[in-house]
């Protein structure tokens, strides 16, 4: 029997798959066909990082099998529908260079697996014992790694069905991602909370009236900031200003509200030079959130918090309570210390930097 013959009744014979609606999917590996692997643990179930859990669709096929390229053509209107969703084809017991041709001549957009010789068919009960498929054979796969929805065979409309199915899948991951996002700002909240509660304990060695330390640190942007250069004794007369160092890290969320209005003062009181400092957190982090919000302020690296310790701003064990800010005037004097921050704390700044900046205050 020649090779056509096998491959139409393999494409057409009819077999019970074993996996059903709500079972665990086997895992597996398998290689791309663009190079690399693909590791279905990695995007479903409970081994798959959070963040990185997606549903996905997997598609048995043949390039022989006349139903599966038009269920292929429906399946990549579908991704463009539901590009959050991957949909992979997974090739069934052929040649690599006859797959490569296959994808070359339909122009075919789907990442396709190599099933070579027919194992993960053989697991998902698509393959049988003698090699025999019926094909094509389609799973789509819940975030919590069980089978979501299993078809075989395509005709005209199956795609409704599967358009269906993506929609209550999408659903499910907004919900997933929501949650995920409600638990991450849970835990902030804790951490602040705990921060807090740390911050209330520890008493900062600062006082109005004395004299702040100095410092360099490095800014974001490249060079150095060196304090002593633009308040205090050493200052040359002309450079002398007053300064704004406020303490802060990118997961503290009133950090951010503080930041909003301390860009709003700095256009109000140009005469003032303020600077966010950034603890103890990756340059690429605090990249990123320069540019998530659009920060103008500029930024000074305390990475290992030694400036903050100097400052009180973090204890013995490394904890801090932030933002926590001080308004240094120019002759090097701590003129005010603020920690926190509420709604209606930027007037108390916005009078500070008044007094500062009035005639003969220098």
């Amino acid at each position: 029997m020649n090779r056509a013959i096998l491959s139409l009744i393999a494409c057409c014979s009819l077999l019970s798959a074993q996996i059903e609606v709500g079972n665990k999917a086997p895992t597996f590996f398998l290689p791309k066909q663009a190079g690399g692997s693909f590791y279905l643990s990695k995007i479903v179930g409970p081994k798959a990082k959070p963040k990185k859990r997606t549903p996905v669709v997997l598609s048995f096929f043949q390039t022989t099998c006349v139903p599966c390229k038009a269920e292929i053509a429906e399946f990549e209107k579908l991704q463009e529908q539901f590009p959050r969703i991957p949909i992979y084809l997974i090739d069934l017991s052929e040649k690599p260079d006859l797959v490569a041709q296959y994808i070359a001549e339909f122009d075919l957009k789907l990442p396709m697996l190599l099933d070579r010789y027919g194992v993960t068919g053989k697991r998902y009960g698509v393959v049988d014992e003698n090699g025999l498929a019926d094909l094509p054979n389609s799973f789509i796969m819940a975030l919590d790694g069980t089978v979501y929805y299993h078809h075989q065979g395509f005709k005209p409309g199956d795609e409704s069905i599967y358009h269906q199915k993506l929609t209550e899948m999408d659903q499910a991951l907004t919900a997933w991602q929501d949650s995920l996002v409600k638990a991450e700002e849970a835990e902030k909240l804790a951490a602040a909370a705990a921060a807090t509660k740390s911050g209330a304990k520890q008493s900062v060695k600062l006082a109005v009236g004395d004299k702040a330390p100095t410092f360099f640190l490095p800014r974001q942007k490249g060079g150095s900031f060196y304090m002593s250069r633009t308040v205090g004794p050493k200052a040359k007369a002309v450079n002398k200003r007053p300064v704004v160092i406020s303490f802060f890290q990118t997961t503290c969320i009133p950090c951010k509200a503080e930041i909003t209005e301390l860009e709003k003062l700095q256009e109000e009181f140009p005469g003032v030079t303020i600077f966010l400092v950034d603890l103890n957190e990756p340059a690429e982090l605090v990249a990123e959130y320069i540019e998530r919000f659009d920060i103008k302020l500029e930024m000074l690296m305390d990475r290992y918090g030694a400036v903050g310790k100097k400052y009180g701003v973090v204890d013995a064990s490394g904890l801090a309570y932030l933002p926590n800010s001080f308004v240094v005037a120019p002759d090097g004097v701590l003129y005010y210390h603020h920690t926190g921050f509420k709604p209606g704390d930027e007037e108390v700044y916005r009078q500070k930097f008044i007094e500062l900046t009035s005639s003969g205050s220098q």
